[in-house]
């Protein structure tokens, strides 16, 4: 009865949304943001599955905006501009990282790398989630934070098995993967899409920025919003005792089979680190390694089953509501807002708080991509500080399973809820934005 009460409420909400937007918004928008406020009221609270809230996005789409000759002027197949998210790269990438996982896991090499660092972390609870914050975000610095996520969640599964089932700690070992995946993402050029393109649309416009001057920039913010999160999630979600004896069964030698796994990912892992040399793209490199784990024979279709094709789903459904902003005219809307026309720090904070909360709900690719250009077209502006700022915001945006991959990547490991998760994140983006703008005039100068 309760979910039926939130269910219309919800409803009744995306409908009074559509009708008291002012006449200046079009058709299309009015409707994108009907779905809208069903999906973030639905992600946010769980009124249904999450990936179910996913479908409902797709099929919104595709009948409020994707009929022939409708309010879009689509033809017959342009519905499925909704569904080509599912083979995005991204998601090709999620799919890889699920493959490199399983791989991992059913070679129990996850339950050795984790034993070796059990041994450098201690067993104070807070050196051993600060410990794994580190490591990923290090990672996260070179190498896709989804792929990232997705070996550190494989070797963290092992040491939540080990713990008391209703220690709140589990929660934040596992939140703070993604965090840090998130946040690691930042500290360099190469660490997050959202950098790339900031850089890519800066270069267009004849800003050149090096690489060193970046991680002079961004470095020190990642490293201060990991200890901002860390004492966050340690707040939060106490441990019950005060030292973690955790311990994880010796995984014996590890079989000819597990070697050529091991090998696998961390080729895996170095063509990824390269990609900017052997221009593969990363969600290709992803695909080549699961068809060479299953062409092998190193997995078979019951590891194939076992994936959780649940979060592909969930990811799906940001993609898609991120297409129908954009081409229903809804983004461009919002940045024609008074506030957007604020000079100075007003305008600053206007991106990166739109930056942030967008990025929560949609992929922060596309919030990059719908964002900086508008942000360095706007006359009068710094377009590198506005660019940078957007791009730092929309890797902060992440108090929702949807937000990010490393999100969704975690919330799989069915440690925590999507509340617990946003009741953690809300606080992270809200400390994360004040820093931002608290170092608005630092930025600047590590830039120039």
């Amino acid at each position: 009865m309760k979910r039926l009460v939130s269910f219309s409420l919800t409803i009744l909400a995306a409908i009074f949304v559509y009708f008291m937007l002012p006449e200046s918004c079009p058709e299309a928008a009015r409707r994108v943001a009907f779905v809208f406020v069903v999906a973030a009221v639905f992600w946010a609270f769980e009124i249904i599955p999450l990936y179910a809230t996913s479908l409902v996005v797709v099929l919104l789409e595709i009948l409020l905006l994707g009929k022939p000759d409708g309010v879009l002027g689509m033809d017959e197949s342009g519905y499925t501009v909704f569904l080509v998210p599912f083979s995005s790269p991204v998601i090709m990438l999620f799919f890889g990282g699920f493959i490199l996982a399983a791989a991992m896991q059913k070679y129990r090499v996850d339950r050795l790398i984790a034993r070796k660092l059990l041994q450098l972390f201690g067993q104070k609870p807070f050196s051993i989630m600060f410990g794994f914050m580190l490591t990923t975000a290090f990672l996260s610095m070179w190498l896709s934070n989804t792929a990232t996520t997705a070996m550190m969640i494989a070797m963290i599964i092992p040491l939540l098995a080990s713990m008391e089932s209703d220690d709140p700690f589990k929660k934040a070992l596992a939140i703070a993967i993604a965090f840090s995946a998130n946040i690691g993402g930042i500290a360099t050029p190469v660490g997050s899409p959202p950098n790339a393109i900031a850089l890519g649309i800066l270069a267009e416009n004849g800003f050149s920025l090096s690489f060193l001057s970046w991680m002079k920039m961004a470095t020190p913010l990642a490293l201060i919003l990991l200890l901002f999160s860390a004492g966050i999630l340690f707040v939060l979600f106490k441990p019950k005792h005060d030292r973690l004896h955790l311990s994880i069964q010796s995984t014996g030698i590890i079989g000819i089979k597990g070697k050529i796994a091991v090998i696998i990912a961390l080729a895996t892992v170095t063509l990824w680190l390269t990609s900017g040399w052997h221009k593969i793209p990363e969600a290709v490199v992803a695909l080549l390694a699961a068809g060479v784990y299953m062409a092998l024979g190193l997995l078979d279709r019951h590891d194939l089953k076992k994936i959780d094709w649940d979060i592909l789903v969930l990811m799906w459904g940001g993609l898609a509501l991120g297409k129908g902003m954009e081409i229903s005219g809804f983004a461009d809307w919002i940045l024609n807002w008074h506030i957007f026309s604020h000079p100075g720090l007003v305008l600053v904070s206007a991106f990166c708080i739109t930056g942030a909360l967008l990025s929560m709900f949609i992929s922060n690719t596309a919030t990059a991509n719908l964002l900086i250009p508008l942000a360095v077209s706007i006359p009068g502006e710094n377009p590198v500080i506005l660019a940078i700022i957007v791009a730092l915001s929309c890797s902060v945006g992440m108090a929702l399973p949807i937000s990010t991959p490393p999100n969704a990547m975690a919330f799989s490991a069915n440690a925590f809820t999507s509340r617990d998760m946003f009741k953690a994140g809300i606080l992270v983006c809200v400390i994360s934005i004040v820093v931002i703008l608290l170092g608005f005039e630092y930025i600047l100068g590590k830039l120039v």
